[in-house]
This record gives structure tokens, C-alpha cells and sequence, in this order.
């Protein structure tokens, strides 16, 4: 064999190796990827497993908390105890005019049966915040699917709703729903008042009442005296009224009427707060000081003795004559035969009666008693006649 031809067979040879080596090299890559494939695999299927088992799990422990939560399956039993639910709901939470029927009950192949009930009534809106609070504090397997809430012309809101109640096929009928609050509502009402109270759906936003009394207010002492403290409202929503802090003990406060009343044993001037609430929503208050003022009593005058006997009663006019320039009205007082001629402007005083003469002409004369003008015509009334009609119109 030449030297050509060996250098040819190692070469060849050499090609045969890499060749050789290349192909275990290969044959092993694929064979650690197979087996790499088949571990992710096995470890996929392994997770798999493990999620539908922990699917089983909680769909199973989610089925235990709709059975305690469910109606039972018989039909009749679940209808009569969820009626029952209802009525006690809207009763309990103050609905006037309640209205609770079985609409119908629909069975959704073997799994449960869906009760349908319609529940009605009137109420104003805190109530109505109070029956779905408790509706939904109870934890049945239950829902509204239909809420209509519309004003009315009483000034309550009427409430119509739809209610679905569920009742699986495998609850026996003895068994009781769970009488424990559901931990998805918030035990306190009030996060949800607040929140709700707060807007006014069906009017424009509520003004407070405006005060327009008096804010001072006079009394005796012990004497029991009354005085309104007037409050309106643009609304004209009923108005509630209360006394704030540090009232006097001797007033008191009629919290319909917004009367004070008060007996005070010392004079005195004292302060009283009034509040004032609206029942628009949200309630308005509107808070007024109201001074007293606590005074002796007044003294009281003796009346003026009335005389023994009345001269005007007996004072007649028995003429008018005319003059050069004027008139004049002759008075004749019979009790002492006297005769009084008064012209336009003369004062006189005849027994209790004093005034002024206005007006002479030929049919009658006018006097002016007591800022009140009367007639005196010849021979027919008395003085006293006309002055007491003087009095009667004033």
C-alpha cells in the first residue's frame, strides 16, 4: 500500500468515527429528551389529578353549604316555609299593605327546584333599606331578580319584588335552613343608611326647615305660659321638634307641635335651643336660640268707680240754629236744666262723656269721642247712647 493510499484509508477511517460519534451523540440527545418529555408529562398528569381532586373537594364542600343554605326538595314543604319566610320578613320590617304570593316552581332537570314568589307593599325609604338589609342578611339560598321601587301619592314608596329560592333534590324535608347571618352583608345597617339616606332619587336635594317666629319670648313669673316656635319647611315635610342641651327645667317642648310651654319660678332672661328636623331624605335640622324673658307680674289697676249717677244719660239736643257765619248744636243737660251751645271746635264734658264737637249743620250734629266720630240728631238719641256706640266701634 503506497503512502497515498494509507493517508486515503485513515481519512476515510477518521470520517467513519466522527460519523460514528455524531450518531450515538445524537441517539443520546433524543433519548434524554424523550425522557425529559415523558417526566413533564407525568408531572402535568400528577397536577391534573391533583386539581380535579381539589375541585372535587371544594365542589363538594361548596354543595354541603348550598344543602345547609337550601330549601328542602319537596316542593309543597319548600313553598309553605319560604311563604312563611316572607310574611314574618315584611312584617317584622314595618311594610304596611304587605302582599306575598308562590308565583311558580320550575324544576331544572334532577338538581333543584326554583321557587318563584312576588312580594309587594308600601313603606318609606329606611324601611325599605331595612328589608333588603334583611333580606340579604339571611343566608338562604335565595335573590331578588326583580326590584321596582316607585313613589307614591301617600308620600311612601311602593316596593315590588321578584324573589327566586332555591331547593336542591337531595335536602330531606325535615331538614331547617341555617338560622346564621351571611358573612357577605355587613351585620351594620347603618354603612349601608348612610350610603343610600343620603341621596334623594324622586326630588330635588331637601332644604332645612327655616325658622320664622319670634326669638324672644315674654313670661311671668309663676304663671304657666305657652308660645309656638314657628318653623316652615319648603317641602312641607312634617317637622319634629327637640330641646337641645342645658334646657331650662321649667320648659318643656311639644315635639309635634313645636309648642313651649313654661312656668318659671324667677325672673330672669334665659336662653332655650329649639332643634328642628325635617323627615325628607336625608332629614334636615335646623337649630334656633330662643330667648325668655322672665318679668313680675304687672300690677294691677283698681278700676275707676263709676258714678252714682250719669248726666249725659239724660243730655239731649234739642236745637240747631243757624248764625251770621255758622251753626250751633243746643245741648240740654235735664239733671240741672242747663243748656250747652257748642260750635264747630268747642270741647265740653257732660258727666263721663268728653269730646269735641266736628260738624253742625241743620239735620244733626257730629261729635268726636274717643277718636271715634259719631251723629247726634234732635230728639232722639241721648248723649250716652251715642258715646257708648263710640266705644263699640272702636
Amino acid at each position: 500500500m503506497t503512502q497515498r493510499e494509507r493517508f486515503l484509508a485513515m481519512a476515510i477511517g477518521g470520517l467513519l468515527v466522527v460519523v460514528g460519534l455524531q450518531w450515538m451523540f445524537t441517539q443520546y440527545k433524543n433519548a434524554k429528551q424523550d425522557r425529559i418529555t415523558k417526566i413533564a408529562n407525568l408531572k402535568q398528569t400528577s397536577l391534573d389529578l391533583n386539581t380535579r381532586l381539589l375541585e372535587g373537594a371544594m365542589a363538594e364542600r361548596q354543595m354541603g353549604e348550598y344543602r345547609v343554605r337550601s330549601l328542602p326538595g319537596d316542593r309543597e314543604i319548600a313553598v309553605a316555609r319560604y311563604s312563611s319566610y316572607l310574611l314574618d320578613l315584611v312584617k317584622e320590617t314595618g311594610i304596611n299593605t304587605p302582599d306575598v304570593r308562590h308565583v311558580n316552581s320550575t324544576p331544572m332537570k334532577d338538581l333543584y327546584t326554583r321557587h318563584r314568589f312576588s312580594v309587594g307593599g308600601s313603606a318609606d325609604l329606611p324601611k325599605v333599606i331595612r328589608l333588603l338589609h334583611s333580606f340579604y342578611a339571611t343566608d338562604y339560598l335565595h335573590r331578588i331578580a326583580d326590584l321596582t321601587i316607585k313613589p307614591s301619592r301617600t308620600g311612601d314608596l311602593r316596593v315590588t319584588m321578584a324573589v327566586d329560592a332555591i331547593g336542591l333534590s337531595t335536602v330531606p324535608a325535615e331538614a331547617t335552613v341555617s338560622e346564621a347571618p351571611s358573612w357577605r352583608v355587613d351585620p351594620d345597617m347603618t354603612a349601608y343608611e348612610s350610603a343610600i339616606l343620603n341621596r334623594n332619587f324622586f326630588e330635588p336635594p331637601n332644604k332645612a326647615p327655616r325658622f320664622g317666629g319670634d326669638s324672644q319670648i315674654e313670661g311671668i313669673v309663676g304663671r304657666r305660659s305657652t308660645a309656638r316656635v314657628n318653623f316652615a319647611d319648603e317641602e312641607d315635610h312634617p317637622i319634629e321638634y327637640e330641646l337641645g342641651e342645658d334646657a331650662p327645667d321649667f320648659v318643656e317642648l311639644d315635639a309635634q307641635s313645636g309648642t313651649l310651654s313654661f312656668e318659671p319660678k324667677e325672673t330672669g332672661e334665659f336662653e332655650v335651643l329649639v332643634r328642628a328636623t325635617d323627615k325628607g331624605y336625608p332629614a334636615q335640622t335646623t337649630e334656633q336660640v330662643v330667648k325668655i324673658r322672665v318679668n313680675e307680674p304687672p300690677v294691677e289697676k283698681e278700676p275707676e268707680p263709676e258714678p252714682k249717677f250719669d248726666h249725659a244719660s239724660q243730655t239731649v239736643l234739642t236745637a240747631l240754629v243757624q248764625g251770621r257765619d255758622d251753626w250751633t248744636a243746643w245741648m240740654n243737660v235735664r239733671t240741672s236744666g242747663k243748656t250747652l251751645k257748642l260750635r264747630v271746635g268747642d270741647r265740653f264734658e257732660i258727666g263721663t262723656v268728653t269730646g269735641e264737637v266736628a260738624e253742625v249743620n241743620r239735620k244733626y250734629v257730629v261729635l268726636e269721642i274717643d277718636g271715634q266720630r259719631v251723629v247726634l240728631s234732635p230728639g232722639k238719641d241721648t248723649l250716652r247712647d251715642v258715646a257708648q256706640r263710640a266705644k263699640e266701634d272702636d
